[in-house]
Order: structure tokens, then C-alpha cells, then sequence
């Protein structure tokens, strides 16, 4: 099927359905299917990434320009953004739906090739005997995440983000263990390198220089910048202004605090230079990127 031909949906056949701050939903697998037959034809989500945690029954995969491909419960679909997908459910699969702005996979892929090579990709994986404890895990995260999103209290977006990132982490992990070959071999410097992406989470809101990073993880700064950019394709200063603008970019469009206090929370003390450092980052100032971008969620 042409890709022009393929109809894109945030929810399925759905086009209106959430507000403006909409990132998330989160759904039983028979709230919609048993809507359509237990048949979802193809269509992709080009600004969303869907994980489907099935638990009960089978199917099978359709379109994306691949044979069909069958899976069985216990295993969870990873589709990402803009892929052509749709399904043939059994009647009575049942299990757990969640749909996230494609925005949402920017840091966490950001931090580690092999979790962004992961994501890049449609993927079916079962969870069955050998994967036994990775699917009670996975189980347990995908009902803490609807739960939560049900609920409207204090800090619910935070917790939402860390369980969605906590889900795609364990999901990589599964993925691999089951792959043929399994985890492969920790080279030194991939542990250097997850050293660093480490103590960028940590610190890059205190504006520490390279030295600082170099020191902690072994090497000189010349050695750290030579393996950022051979592992991450970017030098050390690059990968924190990549983190710092990533952040200013989920605080301008998901919460409501002001310009001047996102500069001074990612450690900026003048909020023009956090200006500057957008606009040279961005191509655009914070509060028009902001306007923007909302505006754009909105439509």
C-alpha cells in the first residue's frame, strides 16, 4: 500500500479527540478493537508511538510493507512513529494500549544508540517462559500507567514520563536478551560512554565544563570528546546542549512555568543568555517555539 494512502490518526479513526496538552492515553486493547470486529486496518500515527502489551489471545500484525506477521499473548508490539500498521485480533484479546507523543522518545534515545535502534523499529516481543520475569515486570508498568493516567493528582505527569521511559527501557532489554547472540560483549569504552550519558542526566543543569565529565569517567577531555563523537556522533559540549535543549523544549510545551524560571531551573543566572542559547539551538526564540508548538499539538 502507498504511504500517501495510508491514513494517520492520533487514536484510531480519531482525529480530534484529545486537548491541546494531550501526550498520553492509555486504554484496554478491547475498549477500541471490539469497536472495529477485532480488525484495526492500516494507518500510522506520524507524532505518536504506540506499545501494546497483550495478554490475552492472539493476532496478527499487518501492513508496513512486511508479510503478516503473528504473535501470541504474553508479548508487547512496539510501533513507532509515522509506521504503516494494522491488526486482526482474535475476538477477546484483551490487554493494555498506550499511546505517547513521539517527542516523548528524544531523551531516552538521545541517551543510548542501542535503546535509539530499538525504537526506530516496529517489534513484536513475546514474553513467555523465557522472558517470564520481564513480562510480570512489564505487566505490573503498563497497569501503574493506566492507573495513573486515570487519575488527576499531583506530579502525574512526572510519574507518567518516568513509567513510560521505565517500559521502553525493559522493552530494549527484553528485545535484546531474546535476540540470537544476546547482550554482546561491554566493550570499555560503551561502558565510558554509558558513564558519561550518566553524569550528563545528573549535571548538566550545573554547566560543568568537559574537564569536569573527563575526570570522572577516566580520561582525559581530548579522549572523552574523540569517543563521544565515535560513539554518539557528537562532541561532549554538544551531547549537554543537545540535554539542556531537549528539557527547555518538554518545559516550554508541557508545563505552564514562565520563560525567565525554565532558564533559571536548567541553571541559566540570565535568563537572555538561556535566550540566546535557545535561539542559536532552535533557530527561534523559547516563547515562540512555545506559541508554536502548541498551536501545532492543538491543531
Amino acid at each position: 500500500m502507498a504511504r500517501k494512502a495510508i491514513p494517520n490518526y492520533r487514536l484510531y479513526q480519531e482525529k480530534t479527540d484529545e486537548s491541546a496538552d494531550f501526550w498520553l492515553h492509555c486504554e484496554t486493547l478491547s475498549v477500541r478493537s471490539g469497536l472495529h470486529n477485532w480488525e484495526i486496518a492500516v494507518h500510522r500515527h506520524s507524532a505518536l508511538f504506540q506499545i501494546f502489551w497483550v495478554s490475552e489471545g492472539k493476532g496478527m500484525l499487518i501492513g508496513g510493507g512486511r508479510e503478516d506477521r503473528p504473535f501470541a499473548a504474553p508479548c508487547v508490539l512496539f510501533i513507532p512513529p509515522g509506521a504503516a500498521h494494522g491488526f486482526r485480533f482474535a475476538e477477546g484479546a484483551e490487554g493494555l494500549v498506550t499511546t505517547v507523543l513521539a517527542d516523548r522518545l528524544s531523551l531516552p534515545g538521545a541517551a543510548d544508540r542501542t535503546l535509539s535502534a530499538f525504537l526506530a523499529e516496529t517489534r513484536i516481543i513475546p514474553l513467555g517462559e523465557e522472558a517470564e520475569e520481564e513480562g510480570a515486570r512489564l505487566d505490573d508498568l503498563f497497569w501503574r500507567i493506566h492507573a495513573e493516567n486515570a487519575r488527576r493528582d499531583v506530579g502525574r505527569d512526572l510519574l507518567l514520563d518516568a513509567l513510560v521511559v521505565e517500559a521502553v527501557v525493559w522493552l530494549a532489554r527484553a528485545s535484546r536478551r531474546l535476540m540470537p547472540g544476546g547482550q554482546g560483549p561491554v566493550t570499555r569504552d560503551s561502558a565510558r560512554m554509558q558513564a558519561l550519558e550518566t553524569l550528563i542526566a545528573a549535571h548538566f543543569r550545573e554547566h560543568r565544563p568537559v574537564g569536569f565529565y573527563a575526570a570522572r569517567v577516566g580520561v582525559s577531555a581530548a579522549q572523552l570528546n574523540r569517543l563521544a563523537r565515535r560513539e554518539a556522533g557528537a562532541s561532549v559540549s554538544q551531547l549537554l546542549a543537545r540535554r539542556m535543549l531537549e528539557t527547555a523544549r518538554r518545559d516550554l510545551i508541557f508545563t505552564p512555568t514562565p520563560v525567565q524560571a525554565i532558564a533559571y531551573s536548567l541553571g541559566f543566572q540570565d535568563p537572555a543568555y538561556f535566550n540566546r542559547f535557545f535561539r542559536r539551538q532552535a533557530g527561534t526564540t523559547p516563547g515562540a517555539y512555545r506559541e508554536a508548538e502548541r498551536r501545532r499539538l492543538a491543531a
